[in-house]
């Protein structure tokens, strides 16, 4: 005959599988999901994958939530669809080409030398 302790043993390891497995789901959801998530913010995603899987291994729910969340505040701005706008931060244009100007003398292009904040024309052998 079983006694109460046996049963609630066998219905207490049941419970834990159960909570066991919803871990390992949640865990591959999230990995999953973080992975793409920094792939398209063009962060380094296997590193926030291994320290998520690391630290869920390390300390449980715990170390899963302060990883995640971690990772919600560090992450950058997404570079399509919001985030900074254009001609901010990494996603700023290049600047425009200088286009050399002709001098006013003979005619010729010039050099801009952004040091003087001057043209020079090298024919003419002068600032402008």
């Amino acid at each position: 005959m079983a006694t109460v302790f046996q049963i609630l043993g066998a219905e207490w390891l049941v419970f834990a599988l159960g909570i066991w497995l919803i871990g390992i789901v949640a865990l591959v959801f999230g990995a999953l999901w973080m992975y793409r998530e920094a792939q398209s913010r063009r962060m380094d995603a296997t590193v926030w994958v291994v320290l998520l899987v690391v630290a869920t291994l390390l300390a449980g729910i715990i170390g899963f939530l302060i990883v995640f969340v971690i990772f919600l505040v560090v992450r950058e701005n997404h570079p399509i669809g919001g985030g900074m706008p254009m001609g901010y931060g990494p996603y700023a244009p290049y600047p425009a080409p200088v286009v050399p100007a002709a001098c006013p003398v003979c005619g010729r292009p010039m050099t801009w030398f952004p040091q003087y904040q001057r043209w020079y024309c090298p024919s003419c052998g002068a600032y402008r």
